[in-house]
Order: C-alpha cells, then sequence, then structure tokens
C-alpha cells in the first residue's frame, strides 16, 4: 500500500509538468502571427516593471536607497577636511613661533584626518628639519613627492636635506654614515656636482683614496670645466705617485683659471720637484751611476715635461746605454715642439744630439753586420749635416765592408776636403787605393795599378806593404831603380817583412842584404821615406815635431787645443779604429787574392 502512495506521488509532479507545457502550447497557439513581439517595451516601462518587482519581492524596505548615506558621508567628509586644516594652521602657528614639537603634533593630527594632502607633510618635514631629526623630514619629504612626483623643487628639498644630514654627520666624523647619506644625495640630483664632492670628501677620511679617485675620473668625464675637479684629481695622482697625471691636471686647471693660486702653487711645486731631481741626475752620471741618473731624469721629466732640456739629457744617457731608439724618440719630440725657435741654443744643442744617435745607431749595425741599415742611419745624418767628416768615414766603412770600394773612395774623399790633414781618413784613402792596385795588379794592368800604390803611398807612407805592392809593379813595368827604392824603403819600415827578402834578391843580384842595407841607395830611399813621413804627419806629430822651435808654454797650449779638437771629433764614434784597420786591410787583401 505504501508504494501505490510514492507511485501517485512521483506521478503528480508529472502530470502538473505536462499540464503546464499543455497551457503553454495552448498560449502560443492563441498568440497571433505577426513581425513583433507583442510584449515589446519601453525602457522606461522596463525600469518600471523591475522596481515593481523589487516592491513585490523586498516590499517597502529602504535598504537599496543610498542616496542619504552618500549625502551623510559628504557632510561627514567636509567636516573631517575642515578639522584637518584647523590643525594645519594650528601647526603652523606653533611652527611660526618656535614650538616645534607642538607643530608636529598638529601636524601628525592634520595627516592623520587628510593623508592625501602634501602640504600637511611638507610642513612636518620642515617641523622636524628644525628640530634635527634629518631622517623624519627625508621620510615625511619623500611622502609629499610620492603624491606628486612630478614637483622637481621637492625632488630638490629631498637631496638638500640629505645632504645636510650627512653634513652633521660628517661632522661627527661618522664617515661611513655621511658617505651614504651623500651618497643618496648625489643619485637624487646627478647634477649637483657639489653632492658628488662630499662623497669624495667622505671617501678620502675613510682612506678609500683610489674609490676616491674613480669618482673623481668620473665626475671629469662630465664636467671639465671646473679648475677645482682637476687640482683634487692631481693631489691624489700626486699621492699614488702618478707624477706625469699629476703635471696634466694641474695644467688643465691652470688653462681654466691662469690666476688659480692653489694650482699655481702646486705647479711650483712640482718645478722645484724637477729641477732638484735633474741635478742629482747630473751627478750621477758624472760618477758613472747612469741607471740611476735615468731614473732621476725620468723623475723631472714626470714633475716638468715643459723643460725640453731634461729630454735632451735622457736621449744622450738613452744613447749610451745603446737604446737608440728611445733617443732618436726624444729628440724628434724636442725639434718638433722647438720647430718654430730652430735658431735657439737648444734646438741646434738637439740636432747635433739626433746626429751622434743616428751616427751611434749606424756604428751599432755596423758590429753586428746590419750594413744596409747602418748606410741608411748615416745617409739621414749627412742630409741633416752635411759638413761633419765623421759621417763619411763611418758611410765609406760600411762601404768598405760591402765591398763597394768606389763609394767607399768617394766618402772618404769627401771627408779628406773636409779636413785634408785628418790622418785617419788619409789612411783610409791609402787602403782603398792599396786595394785597387791588388785589383789592377791581378788584372795585368800594371800601369793602372802602379798609380793606385802611388795614391796609397802618398795618402799613408807608413805603411810597408804599399811599398812592396809598388816595388814589384815596377819591377815588371821595367822601373828597375824605383823598384828598388821601394823595395828598400819596404824593409826599413818593417824589418821583419819576409817578403821583401825574395824581391831584394831579384832586383840587387849577388848581393847580400847588409850589402844592400849599406850601398848609396839606401841613403836616397832613408831621405824620401822620411820626406814622405813628414809631409803626410799627423798635426799633432807636426807639433812634436816643431816643439824644439816653440817656447815650452806655446808648445803646451798647441798640444791641448789639439786634445780638445780630438775630443769634438770623438764624439762621432768610428765604425773602425785605427787598431782595428789594418786588420780589415788584411782581411780585404784576403778576399782579393781569393778573385
Amino acid at each position: 500500500m505504501e508504494n501505490n502512495v510514492i507511485m501517485e506521488e512521483s506521478e503528480e509532479p508529472k502530470q502538473r509538468e505536462e499540464h503546464h507545457s499543455q497551457s503553454l502550447i495552448k498560449v502560443d497557439d492563441l498568440m497571433p502571427e505577426i513581425d513583433v513581439f507583442p510584449t515589446a517595451l519601453s525602457e522606461e516601462q522596463l525600469e518600471a516593471a523591475t522596481e515593481k518587482a523589487r516592491q513585490n519581492f523586498f516590499g517597502s524596505s529602504g535598504i537599496f536607497h543610498l542616496d542619504d548615506i552618500v549625502e551623510k558621508n559628504d557632510t561627514v567628509s567636509i567636516i573631517i577636511n575642515d578639522r584637518a586644516k584647523e590643525h594645519f594652521l594650528q601647526g603652523n602657528h606653533f611652527l611660526h613661533f618656535g614650538d616645534l614639537e607642538e607643530a608636529v603634533f598638529s601636524f601628525s593630527k592634520a595627516i592623520a584626518l587628510n593623508p592625501q594632502m602634501k602640504e600637511f607633510y611638507l610642513r612636518r618635514a620642515e617641523a622636524y628639519l628644525k628640530i634635527g631629526d634629518f631622517q623624519s623630514s627625508i621620510v615625511n619629504y619623500r611622502m609629499a613627492s610620492s603624491l606628486d612626483p612630478s614637483d622637481e623643487d621637492l625632488r630638490s628639498q629631498i637631496a638638500l636635506t640629505l645632504y645636510i644630514q650627512g653634513q652633521s654627520l660628517f661632522e661627527m666624523k661618522l664617515y661611513m654614515n655621511a658617505l651614504e647619506v651623500f651618497v643618496q644625495a648625489s643619485e637624487m640630483q646627478l647634477e649637483n656636482h657639489h653632492y658628488h664632492m662630499r662623497s669624495v670628501e667622505a671617501l678620502i677620511a675613510l682612506g678609500r683614496l683610489e674609490d676616491s679617485l674613480q669618482l673623481v675620473n668620473e665626475q671629469l668625464e662630465n664636467v671639465k670645466t671646473n679648475p677645482e675637479l682637476y687640482i683634487l684629481r692631481a693631489r691624489l695622482h700626486d699621492h699614488f705617485n702618478q707624477i706625469a697625471n699629476c703635471y696634466q691636471d694641474v695644467s688643465s686647471a691652470l688653462d681654466l683659471d691662469p690666476t688659480h693660486q692653489e694650482a699655481l702653487s702646486l705647479m711650483a711645486t712640482l718645478v722645484s720637484r724637477a729641477e732638484e731631481a735633474k741635478m742629482r741626475a747630473i751627478n750621477k752620471s758624472l760618477i758613472g751611476n747612469l741607471k740611476s741618473a735615468l731614473d732621476n731624469i725620468n723623475e723631472a721629466i714626470d714633475n716638468n715635461p715643459n723643460k725640453a732640456d731634461y729630454f735632451v739629457f735622457r736621449g744622450t744617457l738613452y744613447r749610451k746605454f745603446k737604446n737608440f731608439n728611445a733617443a732618436i724618440d726624444d729628440y724628434l719630440f724636442i725639434l718638433d715642439k722647438l720647430s718654430k725657435t730652430k735658431e735657439s741654443d737648444i734646438y741646434l744643442e738637439t740636432q747635433k744630439q739626433l746626429l751622434l744617435t743616428y751616427n751611434d745607431f749606424a756604428v751599432h749595425c755596423y758590429h753586428k753586420g746590419f750594413f744596409e741599415e747602418a748606410i741608411t742611419l748615416l745617409n739621414l745624418c749627412i742630409r741633416g749635416e752635411k759638413q761633419q767628416k765623421g759621417l763619411y768615414i763611418n758611410r765609406g766603412d760600411c762601404f768598405l765592408k760591402q765591398c763597394n770600394l768606389d763609394f767607399a773612395l768617394l766618402d772618404y774623399e769627401q771627408a779628406h776636403e773636409l779636413d785634408p790633414e785628418d790622418w785617419r781618413v788619409q789612411i783610409r784613402i791609402a787602403a782603398i787605393n792599396n786595394e785597387k792596385g791588388l785589383m789592377e795588379h791581378q788584372n795585368g794592368n800594371y800601369q793602372q795599378a802602379e798609380q793606385q800604390f802611388t795614391h796609397a803611398i802618398e795618402s799613408n807612407p807608413q805603411v810597408s806593404q804599399y811599398y812592396l805592392h809598388r816595388a814589384k809593379t815596377r819591377a815588371i813595368l821595367q822601373q828597375i831603380s824605383g823598384s828598388q827604392e821601394d823595395a828598400i824603403i819596404s824593409l826599413l819600415l818593417d824589418v821583419r817583412n819576409k817578403e821583401v827578402i825574395p824581391l831584394l834578391t831579384h832586383l840587387f843580384p849577388g848581393k847580400s842584404r847588409d850589402e844592400i842595407l849599406a850601398s848609396k841607395i839606401v841613403a836616397s830611399a832613408r831621405a824620401t821615406l822620411n820626406a814622405s813621413l813628414y809631409s803626410c804627419a799627423s798635426p799633432v806629430r807636426k807639433k812634436i815635431q816643431e816643439r824644439r822651435t816653440l817656447t815650452t808654454n806655446q808648445a803646451c797650449e798647441n798640444v791641448d787645443r789639439e786634445k780638445d779638437v780630438q775630443k769634438a771629433e770623438s764624439n762621432f764614434a768610428p765604425c773602425i779604429k785605427e787598431a782595428d784597420l789594418y786588420k780589415e786591410i788584411v782581411e780585404r787583401k784576403k778576399m782579393v787574392s781569393a778573385i
């Protein structure tokens, strides 16, 4: 029976649903077919229907009627704002009369009532600033700035307050805290270099000089018109012993302000240091301590790189160390710098030293076997100084080493024209003529060979071999008397010359050596030799020979003068020293014989 009841209850909803659907169908069937819905309503009708439905549902409840509440809130807001302004005005009154704590209290009340008023924070920040509570002042300025981010004056005020706080901390020797605050101020106003400088000062106080130098460098990348910045960096460079950089910064400061007293004082200090270093360099060089002298002159140049004679002195030291490239760089730098004053003493001295360096470099290349390089350097010398015979001598030596006898002879003859009495030139000319004579003799050109040997003897009558060579050539040319005289002179000059004996035996058949030496021709040969030796003697040798006809004082004066001449000439170091020249001649003779 219970099941039947359940079945009946379950069927009732179905029946009601079917009945409802049938009723809907009937309603639809009754609607006429028209183009629009017959129930279409206007907006006003729809809103009225909605309000009616709400009233049917909620009755007369006024829960959704908010107009009264809004009106009440506006009234409250006006009251609050008015009260906030009262506190603000009261705070201004306290601030004006110096009652700072009451002013802060009043401004705080105003902010509590209306936290959106920028002016409230500004006035409270001012009150805190006068109290000396910098941190609270900065917080209030920042709150005001957050309400108006476009206010650049407010940002400047924050930066200024930070600066004041940093200065206070700095005076209390809280340098690290001061640095942090100065950095904040700098970051807020990057263009305010005074804030950056306070950061530098704090870094210096902390002993962080490298960081301070880096910060100054950054500032000078943006600001190049402030002499104070250059002076500050100059002192930092001086501390780190970067003297050259220090000088450049002082010069930059003076370029900006030629009357800057601190820059002038620092420049005077650098100039004084430079002179002291130069004097030490001179003293060290005089005692032969060239390395220390070079260090001292480098110090002088760092302190005052505008002194031309410092570079000339350093170039001379470089030349003595055979650092020729460095020496040439120094001399060329000075010549370029003094190009407008070519007649000045320092310019002429620098030019002379440059030629000496080129020459010494050439001699160095000669001994290393770099003859082409040596000739190139000597060409530079001769182009700058055509009246220096030592340069022609050295270039002739290089040509001689290259077996270029004609060019060598031209250079030696040019040197001879500049100084006909220079015996160093004469022995070289003699050596070349002797070699050319040997080559002509070997080629069967005996007449030309005899002439070459004669030129050799005229230039240097002291060499036994020259007479021997001419004696052999004259013997072939059937000039017997001349050949005999040359053979005897060769023996007189070198009694140990074994090559002369066979020739004497041929020229004086059946006579012994003693018989030959006892003959009349020997006296004639000795007279000829003495005349030749005197005519070609060096100036010093002539002075010695004439000494008997001069007073003692005159003789000493002439000898001293000759020493001065030799000393001046010795500045141009020769490629071949006279002691080694004959070895060179022997080598050349072997080379010619092998051809």
